[in-house]
């Protein structure tokens, strides 16, 4: 009997022990929803605290690490639309093509030193599209402007565009992100200066008159768009590491297979090598979405990293073997020139048999760039249907003339930005002079940002540089 009742009195006092935990849990989710209901950042409104809020509250912390996961009202909206069955069929391709993208990102952001969980960013930017452009030619995964291209040398001419590498732009993306926070001291201040730009951000906290100010702190003194970015990047962070309480599965994708690279050091075509493996133009496309043409233009200096299906066949690799070392002059015209097809005011007439594969494979282009282009959402095309082509060279231009223009807000605040933020590293014999004389800028600006009292820089130097 005794020994049941010191059983018993064991198992009330764990009993007590939890409800104790789960209480002071509570209290101080309670005071932390009070806090926030407080902090003027219109963070929570008036209403009653639910027991949703303290669930998602909870729930949000459990699997927060770096990047604070705080909690709002938009983002309890967010989480909700994110979650809900309209939104799981596309949900269920971002889990789908994240099995694919998710672990480069974790490996380059380790390599970086950045948190694993900004690769959720690439989802709120560009719905995991390598290949989406804004109408301010942000580009890519990441959507990097063209600036921010040159600025982390990536390569951008008529062959490449490395903004829609999946490797390249995220390694250029962690380190902006890491400047960013190198400099604020605070990753969602970092997060938010990349979509609004730095001058905004630091304009903000300086409005605020707070020291240590937070995003929430910040945020009455930003666009709407920065405003809603951090909590879609919460949301969407939550979504998907709740995905399977949630019913988010990952869906099969034209990404849905083992994949292998390799170093292209010379002229191939794209054309024979999809033809030796046996695979669709689209899928080894889609495997290599910063190539702009057919063509491969590596060089011994400059190889090019073609990924390509996983070889199971001893004869793929062989037909593999003969496409890469089959002259590039005794290829198909077609596969290596623009086509001789004429074009009517950049207008083409689709010809009886032609569908969106074909015509792109002839202009050298994809089918979502041929359906952008006409504004067309289904697979059916008609034969005396005519279809807007943009020829190579003008669509680099129009793409790069859009990367000037910097029209949408967002690219005009980061492109502002930028220019206040750019580095220069010293080389031996430069002078301050020299060095604003080349970036547009002034001696005592350049002294002023870099804490300079006199003349003297070494090599090596990392000056900060803001042109006027």
């Amino acid at each position: 009997m005794a020994q049941e009742s010191a059983v018993e009195g064991m198992k009330e006092a764990a009993h007590t022990f939890f409800q104790k935990s789960i209480e002071k849990e509570k209290q101080e989710i309670y005071q932390y929803l009070d806090s926030i209901k407080s902090s003027g950042s219109n963070r929570q409104h008036d209403a009653e605290i639910t027991d949703e809020d303290i669930q998602l509250v909870r729930k949000l912390k459990a699997i927060e690490r770096e990047v604070p996961l705080d909690y709002s009202p938009r983002v309890k909206d967010l989480i909700a639309k994110y979650t809900s069955d309209n939104y799981n069929p596309y949900m269920c391709r971002m889990m789908g093509l994240g099995q694919y993208y998710f672990p480069l990102f974790d490996k380059i952001m380790d390599e970086v030193g950045v948190p694993r969980e900004l690769k959720y960013l690439s989802v709120v930017e560009s719905s995991l599209n390598p290949r989406d452009i804004s109408s301010a030619g942000a580009t890519g995964l990441w959507q990097l402007m063209y600036y921010e291209a040159k600025t982390y040398h990536l390569t951008v001419d008529s062959y490449t565009d490395q903004r829609m590498d999946p490797i390249a732009s995220s390694y250029a993306i962690a380190k902006i992100l890491k400047e960013a926070y190198d400099e604020y001291g605070d990753w969602l201040l970092a997060i938010a200066s990349y979509n609004g730009g730095k001058g905004a951000v630091s304009r903000a906290i300086q409005r605020s008159g707070k020291e240590n100010a937070t995003f929430w702190d910040i945020a009455p003194y930003l666009t709407q768009q920065t405003q809603n970015y951090i909590p879609k990047f919460i949301a969407m962070t939550y979504a998907m590491k709740y995905a399977d309480e949630n019913d988010i599965n990952a869906a099969d994708t034209e990404l849905s297979l083992r994949t292998q690279a390799l170093d292209i050091n010379k002229r191939v075509s794209l054309n024979q090598i999809a033809d030796a493996l046996q695979v669709s133009k689209e899928t080894l496309r889609a495997l290599n979405p910063s190539f702009k043409r057919n063509v491969l233009n590596g060089t011994e200096e400059s190889p090019l990293r073609l990924v390509l299906p996983v070889l199971d066949k001893k004869i793929a690799a062989e037909e593999l073997y003969a496409a890469l070392n089959t002259p590039i002059s005794s290829a198909n015209p077609s596969q290596t020139e623009n086509p001789s097809e004429p074009l009517q005011n950049g207008k083409y007439k689709v010809k009886v048999g032609e569908t969106f594969a074909s015509i792109a494979d002839k202009f050298e282009v994809t089918v979502q760039d041929i359906k952008s282009w006409n504004n067309l959402r289904g697979n059916q095309i008609v034969p005396g249907q005519n279809l807007l082509i943009k020829k190579e060279d003008d669509f680099v231009n129009a793409k790069l003339a859009r990367n000037t223009e910097r029209s949408s807000k967002k690219n005009q605040q980061r492109a502002a930005s930028a220019t206040r933020t750019a580095y220069y590293v010293v080389k031996k014999g430069d002078t301050l002079s020299e060095i604003a004389d080349k970036n547009g800028t002034s001696v005592g600006r350049l002294k002023s940002e870099n804490d300079l009292n006199g003349s003297r820089i070494k090599p090596g130097m990392k000056l900060k540089v803001s042109k006027k």
